[in-house]
């Protein structure tokens, strides 16, 4: 049974029903996600500098990166970048109870357990900007394939990630924001290039673009990846005029939204970048994974899949796998990567100015063919999105995204190839995790649809034929048999 037979919604137009079934299955799971504590994961960071905007009117590193100070001699930074934050403190000036807890947080510096979690209003909206990513998934769909059946498959396997993605919604970091901005500017996009004028369209998804990437830095790096292809792919076109007006208005849409917070960073920090100081410490922790033995990178495979860590324990004995999770022991890599291997790179760097060029220099391009293969690793750890929903789904759409490079299926391409891109990134340059890598949700979904549209085709297509092979056949018959009868 569809939405459209069930009384009561057969009248409805179907935007309208994709958001009663979006919204029925997220108020249906949203209850059962954990509120963690707001000295959980990344939480204080963001915190830490929404307090600094609302009550001293400066964008901060925080009270976690300068425990030392007291508030109000937090000097400006540019170690994250202001959308999110700003966001907060917005929220924090409309929702009182939100605002308390902030300032809880940040006066006891994390360390008071009765610090309540009162976020009524940052929650709800990241609810429904979650909405809104499925309801743009469907819409994707959609246009990419031409297929309604198609696109009400896509949405229904992607609110199978509802579970996992509600428990974002929850906490206050960026992955639901830059999620709902990654995946509007890839709709846009899509619906530019299948317009006969899509500029208008090009420039929209080009804005989105840049707002991702002042919520994420990773995303910077997309945006510029994908104006660049923009403007070899159009120069290469037949079409090169329309093409140049799309990729420069993708790029220039997106350029005037980043610009003003490199600017900023210009005139009051000296330095025209869109961040500084967090990258250094996110690829040491990186660099770190490139000291396992080729026995441990065999393994990282195992490790890394949904209940690796079991199976590994399994077949290799107890903690065959601790050294590539999260866990106490000094001597796993992430443990090393944040502590020992941080002082040592900083020391022989000269500081953390120099962190980076050093860490090129000396530990990146002296063993790239190592360190290209430990991306490879990091990247599929970071494609499990939901576990085995991921697992299933990831080849499915690598195959559907390798096919669209060789017909040329530009629709599917930007639907996929920047959350491909970014999973790559990622894992480069940080410890890979899944929530880095949620816009793959989109591509995943889509692909899986088209999988089950293709099925569905080759079991349907062959009825006919047969219906009408009997049918010719019982034609004969009669014919045969009148004849026989007459003569």
């Amino acid at each position: 049974m569809t939405l459209g037979r069930i009384p009561g919604l057969r009248h409805l137009p179907e935007p309208l029903l994709a958001l009663v079934l979006i919204f029925a299955v997220m108020s249906a799971c949203w209850p059962r996600a954990k509120v963690q504590p707001f000295t959980a994961f990344d939480q204080p960071f963001y915190l830490g500098i929404a307090y600094d905007i609302g009550h001293y009117g400066r964008f901060t590193s925080g009270y976690f990166f300068d425990r030392d100070l007291p508030d109000a001699k937090r000097p400006s930074a540019m170690r994250f970048t202001p959308l999110y934050p700003t966001l907060l403190a917005g929220l924090a000036a409309l929702d009182p109870p939100f605002s308390r807890a902030m300032r809880c947080l940040v006066h006891s510096r994390g360390k008071d357990p009765a610090c309540r979690r009162d976020a009524l209003l940052p929650r709800l909206l990241q609810f429904l900007m979650l909405g809104l990513v499925y309801f743009l998934i469907w819409k994707i769909a959609l246009q990419v394939s031409s297929s309604r059946r198609t696109g009400w498959i896509a949405l229904v396997l992607a609110l199978i990630t509802a579970p996992e993605l509600l428990g974002y919604v929850n906490y206050m970091m960026t992955e639901i924001t830059a999620l709902t901005l990654a995946t509007a500017a890839t709709a846009a996009s899509v619906r530019g290039l299948a317009k006969p004028r899509g500029a208008w369209w090009l420039a929209l998804g080009g804005a989105l673009a840049g707002l991702a990437a002042l919520t994420r830095p990773a995303f910077f790096y997309v945006f510029l990846v994908c104006a660049v292809a923009g403007f070899v792919i159009a120069t290469c076109h037949r079409m090169r005029a329309a093409g140049l007006r799309r990729a420069l208005a993708f790029a220039l849409a997106g350029a005037v939204v980043i610009a003003p917070w490199i600017i900023r960073n210009a005139v009051v920090l000296h330095d025209a970048r869109l961040t500084a100081g967090y990258g250094p410490d996110v690829l040491v922790q990186r660099v770190a994974f490139d000291e396992m033995s080729w026995a441990e990178y065999r393994l990282s495979f195992l490790c890394w899949l949904p209940d690796g860590n079991g199976m590994g324990s399994l077949l290799f004995g107890e903690g065959a796998c601790h050294r590539f999770q999260w866990s106490d022991r000094p001597d796993n890599f992430y443990a090393i990567g944040n502590g020992p291997l941080k002082d040592e790179v900083a020391a022989a760097a000269g500081g953390w100015s120099h962190v980076l060029p050093y860490l090129l220099h000396n530990e990146i391009l002296p063993h790239f063919f190592k360190f290209s293969m430990v991306t490879i690793s990091l990247a599929l750890r970071g494609a499990w999105i939901h576990r085995y929903w991921g697992l299933i789904l990831a080849p499915i759409c690598f195959f559907f995204t390798w096919r669209a490079i060789r017909r040329g299926d530009a629709l599917f391409l930007v639907a996929s190839l920047p959350a491909w891109f970014l999973l790559l990134f990622s894992a480069a340059v940080s410890v890979n995790q899944t929530r880095y890598n949620l816009v793959l949700i989109s591509p995943f979904a889509l692909s899986g649809a088209m999988a089950i549209e293709a099925l569905l085709r080759r079991r349907i297509a062959p009825r006919p034929a047969a219906e009408n092979a009997s049918a010719d056949g019982a034609s004969e018959n009669r014919s045969f048999m009148l004849q026989r009868r007459t003569n």
